[in-house]
């Protein structure tokens, strides 16, 4: 077993400061994924972790010890490179054999664990293959299965952008594979795996670590980071969004019954309310919108306090025709642009707000309604469910424009 703590690590490089004062702590048996963009720090995490560079400041431990200053092989760690750097010259065995014939174990021993890990991996009867008889997925599990080698007593395997450049049916393929083998009772390993993709962060992790400019944003289980964001960088990464300006209006009687229950009695929407209070804002049109906010910043809003509301594209709601008398937190508008995404449609609809046009986009389930009747120049009410909305305290818009990349 092994838990792995960082506290209050940097890192720089020159004037770059890619690790910065980062604490966090990795359980036994976690899948532990530090999700971000690119030049956000991950990598040079992993290698702190796993020893291959030293941090400016800060401790790692393992399993309380400090590891800081100990070097890569006493960690006996799998660590599994972006690149996979395997062996040209050398077959798929040697290539997986190639630490146990460093340290020097039983060959017997080493054979028997190689044909265990090809096995898993669906690699059997390819030992003596080379790497470049092979596809980018083999080689991918080839050096899955290198890691994997070095597990025998910390159980820790660390993936650099694993699944980086394969195409999309491998990807998810391995992406079981490897939650799989990570669970299994054979293995049972904590692992630390860097991406930029959020969708494969949400399949296999148990904890996420949104990391930006060397910095933990959030740390959370997938639920926590999808439904409940901290920060409006953590929302925006996880899916395309829909911001909104506003003011709170928490002095004002609503016109409705906001504190409500779904009709479904959805335990979903109750797990969402929970430690939360409904709350009106104002966004501009004649009537406001009701949204959920958590305790803490009910507690800390007045009346008055301007607020970014935050709504996911698929979780809003379009319907044909106006039908904002009936549908709460709804706008009317006209389909500008619609977009065939395979499982989805993409919608772009110009609504009207605040007398100027506001676009709002929106993903929902392609089905043969969607495709007839859904059409560009429709007229459409587009609404969300007030458990889905997100509220953040305005955080200007210096910030949302570096967020979104705008000029």
């Amino acid at each position: 077993m092994v838990t792995i703590e960082l506290r209050s690590v940097s890192k720089s490089y020159k004037k770059i400061k890619a690790v910065d004062n980062v604490s966090l702590k990795i359980k036994d048996n976690e899948y532990f994924i530090l999700l971000g963009p690119t030049g956000a720090g991950k990598t040079t995490l992993l290698k702190l972790i796993a020893g291959l560079i030293k941090p400016d400041s800060g401790k790692v431990y393992f399993d309380g010890k400090d590891v800081t200053k100990l070097a890569p092989d006493a960690r006996n760690i799998g660590f599994m490179f972006e690149n996979y750097a395997l062996f040209p010259h050398m077959s798929i065995y040697d290539n997986i054999a190639y630490s146990s014939r460093v340290h020097a174990r039983d060959k017997n021993q080493t054979k028997t664990i190689v044909e265990q890990v090809l096995m898993m991996t669906l690699l059997t009867g390819r030992n003596k293959a080379l790497p470049k008889e092979m596809s980018g997925g083999m080689q991918q599990r080839v050096a899955l299965c290198r890691a994997l080698m070095n597990l025998e007593q910390t159980k820790t395997l660390i993936l650099d952008e694993p699944l980086k450049a394969l195409d999309a049916g491998l990807r998810m393929s391995l992406r079981r594979e490897l939650l799989q083998m990570a669970k299994s009772a054979q293995l049972q390993l904590t692992v630390v795996h860097v991406t930029n993709e959020e969708q494969e962060a949400m399949m296999v992790a148990d904890k996420i670590a949104v990391i930006n400019e060397g910095k933990v944003m959030q740390i959370g289980t997938p639920y926590e980071i999808y439904y409940r964001p901290n920060d409006l960088f953590v929302a925006n990464f996880l899916s395309e969004i829909n911001c909104f300006d506003g003011t709170c209006l928490k002095d004002q009687e609503p016109t409705w019954d906001i504190h409500s229950k779904s009709k479904r009695g959805d335990k979903f929407f109750a797990e969402l309310q929970q430690d939360s209070y409904p709350i009106l804002v104002d966004l501009g049109p004649s009537k406001p919108i009701a949204t959920y906010i958590r305790k803490e910043l009910y507690e800390k809003f007045e009346h008055g306090t301007k607020v970014l509301l935050v709504v996911r594209a698929n979780h809003i709601k379009i319907r044909l025709g106006d039908r904002t008398v009936e549908k709460r937190n709804s706008l009317f508008g006209r389909i500008q642009r619609r977009k065939f995404m395979g499982a989805f449609y993409r919608f772009e609809v110009l609504c009207k707000l605040n007398g100027t046009e506001k676009l709002i986009i929106i993903s929902t389930l392609a089905t043969s309604e969607i495709h007839k009747n859904f059409v560009e120049n429709s007229e459409v009410t587009v609404y969300f469910p007030k458990e889905l909305g997100i509220l953040f305290e305005h955080p200007g818009e210096e910030y949302i424009k570096e967020v979104f990349k705008l000029e």
